[in-house]
């Protein structure tokens, strides 16, 4: 066996969470591929059912692919959103956008760039399309929503793919313990750190 170190093991995580939100690169990183629609599927039912009442969502999602075909559906649905990403300049516009307009009924956001210092209580409904493995950002994030001036109980849903790496990061977001110390202490007690839970 060689060294095992926390990057390799952080890398993993990563291609594998990229897998799980149905995107795959190829070898030479230059052209990502959709691999599987299932989680955009699974949105799909849920901005319906919440647009349909008349009610404002929150999709969090950590990959700009995801980003990218969850604003493509939107568009498709003739659903005006709100974007925060790394790449967006005007955030304070856009949160202003979903905060106030009654016809911004989605916000969408990287969950790198739109977990702090941002007030979405305009929902109580969030859905975490991918996470991250950072507790800090997990809790940040699941604060925007749960902020002073949220007058309705808070509602997170989580698109898990069974079977996936998305179990464990669930699994470790839960119980606070750090995902890349724990999948290095399976491998070194000989167990596959990324078997599904």
């Amino acid at each position: 066996r060689g060294e095992v170190t926390a990057t390799n093991i952080l890398t993993k995580i990563l291609r594998l969470s990229q897998l799980t939100g149905g995107f795959l690169g190829d070898d030479e990183g230059k052209k990502i591929h959709q691999i599987s629609t299932a989680k955009l599927r699974a949105l799909e039912d849920i901005v319906d059912e919440a647009t349909s009442s008349g009610k404002k969502l929150v999709v969090i999602a950590r990959f700009i692919p995801e980003i990218d075909e969850i604003t493509k559906m939107l568009e498709k649905k003739n659903l005006k959103f709100s974007i925060i990403t790394g790449s967006v300049k005007n955030r304070s516009e856009q949160i202003e956008k979903f905060q106030n307009d009654s016809d911004v009924l989605v916000f969408v956001g990287q969950i790198a760039t739109a977990g702090l210092g941002i007030t979405l209580t305009a929902a109580s409904t969030m859905v975490f399309y991918s996470l991250d493995y950072s507790m800090s950002n997990f809790e940040q994030t699941k604060a925007r929503i749960h902020r002073a001036g949220q007058c309705d109980p808070c509602t997170y849903i989580y698109l898990i793919a069974k079977g996936t790496i998305d179990e464990k990061v669930m699994k470790s977001l839960n119980k606070k313990y750090n995902l890349a110390s724990s999948l290095i202490d399976d491998y070194r007690q000989g167990l596959n750190p990324f078997k599904s839970i």
